[in-house]
């Protein structure tokens, strides 16, 4: 896939609907995998027994009954995959800031309404001399007794902090949204958590993915002096074999790895000052790969 084909464009009021359903999506297709560690294997295979044989003996009946103790394991397997598939919709649809999926968009304002915002304070500001500030969904002043106006963190819809300093980029081929990414910026630690990585399947494997990535490292490390970034961390599900394949190609380097049955979640980390020599050492290999 051409990189003039793609078009990256920050998040909107106008594209944010499909983000949404972009991200929703991609969180949604970690219930098959998950859903492998509770097939047939010897540890679930003795763990699903032994409760079986416990509600058999305190009911003081006979273990005789293969049948009925399959009926029970299998019953305690149907269980546990519906509050996992329950747990995992919950976590993907809410949009309480934090949590996994749509959640986490939270964070990010439309810039189409911040440029809205900032025009609007621009024209206040040269009329009644008041600081400029951003605005989002909704915003407030308050006066200082000296009579000066004083900024606040700006709030979007839900209730949520969003930092002048987070990015979002969304990439879009033919007006439709194929893949997005942000970070959320934390100048107390001097770093950057990139959230929300959703690219198409089809699409990553002809390039998408790269072009987003580099877009959105460029950015960060362009701004890295004046936001004091010196690391970048991403936390990715243990399924996303090609986006891991990505970052690991762009100087990622694993830092933990949660276990299979809390959902196998990797992350990763780099520091920003090395993106620039990765970036040059990932392009000399696929010249030579060419």
């Amino acid at each position: 896939m051409s990189s003039s084909s793609l078009k990256v464009h920050p998040l909107t009021s106008q594209n944010r609907a499909g983000v949404a359903q972009l991200v929703f999506d991609s969180h949604m297709k970690s219930v098959t995998p998950l859903f492998h560690f509770l097939k047939l294997r010897p540890l679930a295979l003795l763990l699903w027994t032994a409760i079986a044989t416990g509600i058999f003996k305190y009911r003081q009946t006979s273990l005789g009954s293969y049948l009925e103790i399959l009926t029970v394991m299998a019953g305690a397997v149907i269980v546990a995959q519906g509050v996992l598939f329950l747990t995992l919709l919950y976590e993907a649809s809410t949009t309480a800031p934090g949590h996994l999926g749509v959640g986490q968009l939270e964070v990010f304002g439309d810039q189409d309404r911040q440029e809205d915002g900032e025009t609007s304070s621009s024209k206040a500001a040269s009329a009644g001399g008041a600081k400029k500030r951003n605005v989002t969904e909704s915003a407030t002043t308050t006066t200082t007794p000296s009579g000066t106006k004083e900024e606040e963190e700006t709030v979007v819809k839900g209730g949520s902090l969003a930092g002048k300093d987070n990015k979002f980029f969304v990439l879009e081929k033919s007006g439709r949204v194929i893949g997005c990414i942000g970070a959320v910026v934390d100048r107390t630690k001097n770093e950057a958590t990139l959230t929300n990585w959703a690219v198409n399947t089809d699409d990553q494997r002809r390039g998408a993915g790269t072009h987003l990535l580099k877009t959105l490292m460029d950015a960060i490390a362009e701004s890295s002096k004046k936001e004091k970034i010196q690391t970048v961390r991403v936390k990715l599900q243990g399924y996303q074999v090609p986006a891991l394949r990505l970052f690991h190609k762009f100087g990622f380097v694993q830092t933990d790895r949660t276990p299979e049955w809390m959902g196998e979640r990797v992350a990763l980390e780099m520091s920003v000052k090395d993106w620039g020599r990765n970036l040059a050492k990932a392009k000399a290999e696929a010249q030579k790969q060419e």
